[in-house]
């Protein structure tokens, strides 16, 4: 799966893209492969980066 959110491929969490779903999607869906992230960040790439992998974990 390959993300980046719009307008502006920035990073997950600051476009139009509600990708809180799109993970629990996946999850429900028993998905285990690799989530790629393309993203221009919005400000500091490790907040960005961070906030990525905020997004792509859920718990139980």
């Amino acid at each position: 799966v390959h993300v980046a959110d719009v307008p502006g491929r920035h990073e997950p969490g600051t476009g139009e893209i509600h990708y809180r779903h799109v993970a629990q999607a996946l999850h429900d869906a028993g998905y285990e492969g690799i989530v790629g992230l393309e993203a221009f960040p919005a400000g500091d790439p490790y907040q960005a980066l961070d906030s990525f992998r905020e997004i792509f974990t859920l718990s139980e």
